[in-house]
């Protein structure tokens, strides 16, 4: 009797451990979807907010100057790199990328993690230069 009681409560703690391992799982498949979903969003605002100061600078006309900053990392976890090329801004970081349409591709200079100075100089956009 007292080993039947034994082999029940065995049993009921593995299937309650079995189901604790699936639900970890579960979760963590969750997990990553989300935390990817959310880097692509920032990595992707972060290329518009830099495709949008490239085109204000060229709307703005010839004389524009401003200062602004862009993170260190994505999600303060993962470094990226930031490229202009044939009317993108290509913001990439692991093995994925995001792009952003502008303007021009009169963009001379390499856009920097932190302080940037971006100027308009007879319609060629000027990046910490």
């Amino acid at each position: 009797m007292l080993a039947q009681v034994s082999i029940e409560f065995i049993s009921l703690i593995s299937v309650l451990f079995i189901l604790l391992i699936l639900t970890i799982y579960y979760n963590s498949e969750l997990y990553f979807q989300i935390y990817s979903t959310r880097i692509f969003k920032e990595a992707q605002t972060l290329s518009d907010q830099i495709a949008s100061e490239i085109n204000l600078a060229l709307k703005a006309g010839d004389g524009y100057s401003r200062i602004f900053f862009l993170p260190a990392k994505l999600s303060n976890t993962l470094d990226y790199s930031i490229k202009i090329e044939n009317y993108l801004v290509v913001v990439t970081w692991d093995s994925s990328f995001v792009q952003s349409t502008i303007l021009t591709k009169n963009v001379t200079g390499e856009f920097l993690k932190g302080k940037n100075l971006i100027r308009n100089s007879g319609g060629i956009i000027y990046v910490n230069q």
